[in-house]
């Protein structure tokens, strides 16, 4: 359903299929007060604007992407937005709920150490020059927020005057959900539905993936965050050697994420098994739906967003046992073309295929030591692409030395990224202490990076 204007001034719209999976993943956590896949973005400036800049910035921002400031109501299936367009003071309350200035902290110590919020934060430290945006997954996602970042860098550059109203105009720029943006049918067919079951197929027959050993604790303690870069010549000889083999970059660092795991993999949770060779690497390729859509859906206008899904990919180890064999059987599911009938439509059944998803994920393992423990990745991109390192405005300049993103774990995976950041490679690990240890999780970070440059030739 689109936003619909209820009454005067007050809009909603329903959440759609992957809205709610994030939101129920979401809601999971709330007993222990956490949240899976809270996200964590933060720059780190030059120089830090005026507090009265940012905090008019953050009243405009809105005004372009008002749909920060939608609350929710309801949940599952009966879960909808709520726009409410403010009054003065109201604009001015909700930025004292949503703009919190800290002095003696840092983003990364909000990172591990702050609890969940249903809100859209910015967190502004003074003393690091950081702007830490922060949010549940079932907002925004990584792409949306860092056009959204774009927009309001931009803006601190111009400036901003003290006497910003928002007239209820601002509602024309509320984003639609993913289903209503792709043209998702809105009933399913038999055939559509059989679709969706052969699409998580592929996830299902690759059970049980392989794990990595973790320690033997049953909740989830903080979550942590560890990252390494490449430098700007190797990182130019990585994507030199993956075009040279047809690969992508984000394939290829997968493969090699694979294969820093041989050593560590177990079958079926035995640690007699450790480092013996077999088995399937089975999970989900998280790919960005964007250049499947039509403006404004594809682009910055519709910021506020999660238009993006996860692919399954189960590639059988006992047959791929190099980083080439696992590359290449990789490459078919990131070169796929979700668009086309062979082997499926995926827009077809994307609430079905989601819906699916949701209950197979949603099922509890017997004994919680043996829930899921193996590596994913998420591939960010070029950050450069939507964020500039600077921005020349009519009112100063804004420099941008740092950029990074997390999310919060609360379950036994390793969820990692990749991105570069100023021609620079970045591999990203995110965890939860509870069943990781630091020195394990800095040892397969180098580990993983050694890979990568090993596997492609370039030392």
């Amino acid at each position: 359903m689109p936003w619909k204007e209820i009454s005067p001034g007050h809009y909603e719209r329903d959440f759609d299929s992957l809205e709610n999976f994030y939101r129920v993943v979401a809601d999971a956590g709330v007993p222990l007060n956490k949240q899976h896949y809270l996200i964590s973005c933060t720059l780190q400036l030059a120089t830090f604007p005026p507090l009265h800049v940012i905090k008019n910035a953050w009243k405009i921002l809105r005004q372009k992407y008002p749909q920060i400031a939608a609350t929710v109501i309801g949940h599952g299936t009966d879960a909808r937005f709520c726009y409410d367009v403010p009054q003065p003071n109201e604009l001015d309350a909700w930025v004292k709920d949503t703009l919190i200035i800290e002095k003696q902290s840092s983003a990364n110590d909000k990172y591990e150490k702050e609890k969940p919020s249903s809100e859209f934060l910015l967190y502004c430290f003074t003393d690091t020059r950081e702007l830490l945006f922060r949010m549940p997954h079932w907002r925004i996602d990584g792409i949306g927020l860092m056009y959204l970042q774009n927009a309001f860098l931009q803006i601190l550059a111009n400036g901003a005057s003290d006497d910003i109203v928002l007239d209820g105009s601002e509602a024309k720029n509320l984003t639609l959900s993913l289903d209503e943006a792709a043209g998702v049918p809105a009933s399913i067919s038999s055939t559509n539905s059989q679709a969706a079951t052969d699409e998580l197929d592929v996830f299902l027959k690759g059970q049980p993936s392989i794990s990595i050993p973790t320690l033997p604790n049953v909740l989830p303690d903080n979550t942590r965050r560890l990252k390494l870069s490449f430098s700007a010549d190797t990182t130019s000889r990585i994507i030199d050697a993956c075009k040279s083999r047809n690969l992508t970059v984000t394939t290829a660092v997968h493969a090699a994420l694979v294969v820093t795991a041989f050593p560590y993999m177990e079958h079926g949770f035995d640690p007699t098994t450790r480092g013996q060779v077999g088995g399937k690497y089975t999970g989900f390729n998280a790919i960005d739906l964007r250049k499947y859509l039509s403006a404004p859906f594809n682009g910055p206008e519709a910021a506020v967003s999660i238009y993006h899904t996860g692919i399954p990919v189960s590639v059988d180890l006992a047959i791929n046992k190099d980083f080439d064999s696992i590359a290449a059987e990789m490459l078919k599911g990131y070169k796929r073309d979700l668009s086309k009938d062979s082997p499926r439509n995926f827009f077809n059944f994307l609430t079905e295929y989601v819906n699916k998803v949701l209950g197979v994920l949603g099922q509890e393992p017997g004994n919680p030591l043996h829930a899921p423990a193996h590596p994913e990745l998420s591939s960010i991109g070029i950050i450069n692409d939507y964020v500039s390192a600077k921005y020349e405005g009519t009112d100063s300049t804004i420099e941008v030395q740092e950029w990074w993103i997390a999310i919060e774990v609360i379950n036994r995976l390793l969820l990692t990224n990749v991105w570069t950041w100023n021609e620079e490679m970045v591999l990203s690990v995110n965890w939860n202490e509870a069943f990781y240890d630091d020195e394990f999780i800095a040892r397969f970070l180098e580990q993983w990076k050694e890979t990568v440059c090993k596997s492609l030739g370039v030392e």
